[in-house]
């Protein structure tokens, strides 16, 4: 039988695995002090443009997810999370999330994670499949990297 595991201790923002010095940016209504804890554990500001480790993104329509795929998957690491914070059921705008899958997987995004914010919100992580990483070269460089690109 499964252990349950109880996440009681840990505050949303480590649920999502934000960590120290991570370029994150936030976006919409994604719960009371998440921008807040974000920049705390960070230890630094909000992102607004740039390559990103993380997004923490509220959408409430198919559309509005579609349009922050494409805005931030380009802008994503390889090993970085894009957050999709949707209302719950019950709320005017509840979206369900297993209808953000397909949207995700044509931009090469798999879903690997949901977590709950709090009594109104919870969210589903995308993230790169490790298949489509780009690997580290010998020199240490990553196989976008102009210094790989360069040593071709």
């Amino acid at each position: 039988m499964a252990a349950n595991s109880d996440y009681s201790h840990r505050s949303v923002v480590q649920k999502l695995g934000v960590r120290r010095d991570q370029r994150v940016e936030v976006a919409g209504d994604v719960g009371a002090g998440v921008r807040r804890e974000v920049k705390e554990i960070t230890g630094r500001g909000l992102v607004r443009s740039g390559e990103i480790d993380g997004a923490i993104v509220l959408v409430e329509t198919i559309e509005e997810a579609q349009e922050a795929f494409d805005r931030y998957r380009p802008r994503l690491r390889d090993t970085g999370y894009l957050w999709m914070i949707t209302w719950k059921r019950g709320h005017d705008a509840y979206v369900n999330q297993m209808n953000l899958v397909p949207p995700a997987k044509k931009r090469g995004l798999i879903d690997n994670k949901t977590c709950s914010i709090d009594d109104e919100r919870s969210g589903i992580r995308f993230v790169v499949p490790r298949l489509l990483r780009r690997r580290p070269s010998r020199d240490g460089a990553g196989a976008g990297s102009a210094r790989a690109t360069a040593l071709r």
